[in-house]
C-alpha cells in the first residue's frame, strides 16, 4: 500500500523567505579544475543559508562567483563547478539522476571537503510529469548561451514541482537495503574525484565497511572497489573525448594520484591506453555522418 513521505526536513520556510531570483549557469566548454564537480546528470545547488563561493565558467574564462540565499546553481549533465566550502553554509542539493532523484541537506563546519556535514534523501522512482521536460529545457537554454531570466522562471517551477512529488504517495521499494545502495552509488558518482575509501564512505551513511561490502556484493553484483573504479573509468573517457588535458591531469581529476597506475587500470578495463582510447574516439566522431 502507498504512502506519504513526512516532509518535516524539506525547507519550505526558507525557499519561501528567499525565492529564487537568479540563476547561476554552469558550463563545460572550458576544461574543468582539479576536484571540481562534475556529473552526468542535472542538478541544482541552493544556499539555504551563509554564502556558497564557486569557481564556474563564464564565457571563455573562469571566474569566480558567489551565490546566496535566492540564488540558485544550475548544472547540466557534465557541466563543472568548483565549490569552496565555508563555515555557516547551509545547502540544499538536488541530483535528478535517471532511477532517482537524489536530494542532500548540506551543512558545513569548516572549509575543506571532510567537514561537511549531509542528511540525503531520495526518491527511488524515473522521472516523470513535468520535472523532465522542465529539466530539458534548462539544458536548451543553457546550450544556447541564453540570458538568466527564462532559467528563473524554469527553475522556479522545477522546485515546486520535486516538492510536489515529495508530498504524493510511494509505493514500497523493494527493500531498505536496495534503497541504500542506490544513495551510495549516488554519492560515488557525485564524489569519485575525492581521496574516498570503502572505511570513509561507511562512515558517511553510518553503516560499518563489511555492511558496505555485502551490500554490493549481494545486492549490486560486484565489489565496492570495482563500482568506484568503473564510475571513474567511466568520467575519464568523457574527459578523454571531450577536453585535451594531459593524461596526468584526467588521472588527478578521477581520483588518481598516481598516473601509471590510472593507465594500467583504464587498458584493464577498456582494452586500450587513455591516449589509444582517446584517439579512437575523436577519430569515430570526426567520420562524416554515415561512413562505418
Amino acid at each position: 500500500m502507498a504512502s506519504s513521505l513526512t516532509l518535516d526536513w524539506w525547507p519550505a520556510r526558507q525557499l519561501h523567505e528567499h525565492p529564487v531570483k537568479k540563476v547561476i549557469v554552469c558550463g563545460r566548454r572550458l576544461h574543468p579544475p582539479l576536484f571540481s564537480h562534475v556529473v552526468n546528470f542535472p542538478r541544482l545547488e541552493i544556499p539555504l543559508r551563509g554564502s556558497y563561493e564557486n569557481q564556474i565558467e563564464s564565457g571563455d574564462e573562469t571566474v569566480k562567483t558567489s551565490v546566496r540565499p535566492g540564488m540558485v546553481l544550475f548544472a547540466a549533465p557534465n557541466c563543472w563547478n568548483l565549490p569552496e566550502w565555508r563555515p555557516g553554509l547551509e545547502l540544499l542539493s538536488i541530483s535528478f539522476g535517471r532511477t532517482q532523484t537524489g536530494i542532500s541537506l548540506i551543512s558545513h563546519k569548516g572549509r575543506g571537503y571532510s567537514e561537511l556535514n549531509s542528511k540525503k534523501y531520495s526518491l527511488q522512482r524515473p522521472l516523470t510529469g513535468p520535472i523532465p521536460h522542465i529539466l530539458n529545457a534548462l539544458g536548451e537554454l543553457q546550450a544556447a548561451g541564453a540570458a538568466s531570466e527564462p532559467f528563473e522562471e524554469l527553475v522556479r517551477c522545477l522546485i515546486w514541482c520535486v516538492e510536489d512529488l515529495l508530498r504524493q504517495p510511494v509505493a514500497p521499494t523493494s527493500g531498505r537495503a536496495l534503497k541504500l545502495l542506490e544513495d551510495i552509488r549516488v554519492f560515488l558518482q557525485s564524489h569519485y574525484q575525492y581521496e574516498i575509501t570503502r572505511d570513509s564512505v561507511a562512515e558517511q551513511f553510518g553503516i560499518t565497511p563489511n555492511h558496505l561490502s555485502r551490500l554490493f556484493q549481494t545486492h549490486g553484483q560486484m565489489t565496492f572497489s570495482k563500482y568506484l573504479t568503473l564510475v571513474r573509468i567511466d568520467r575519464a573517457k568523457h574527459l578523454l573525448q571531450s577536453y585535451n588535458l594531459k593524461i596526468d591531469d584526467i588521472a588527478a581529476r578521477c581520483g588518481y594520484h598516481d598516473t601509471p597506475y590510472f593507465c594500467h587500470v583504464f587498458k584493464h578495463f577498456t582494452k586500450c591506453t587513455p591516449a589509444e582510447y582517446r584517439l579512437k574516439s575523436r577519430t569515430r566522431l570526426a567520420k562524416p555522418e554515415g561512413q562505418a
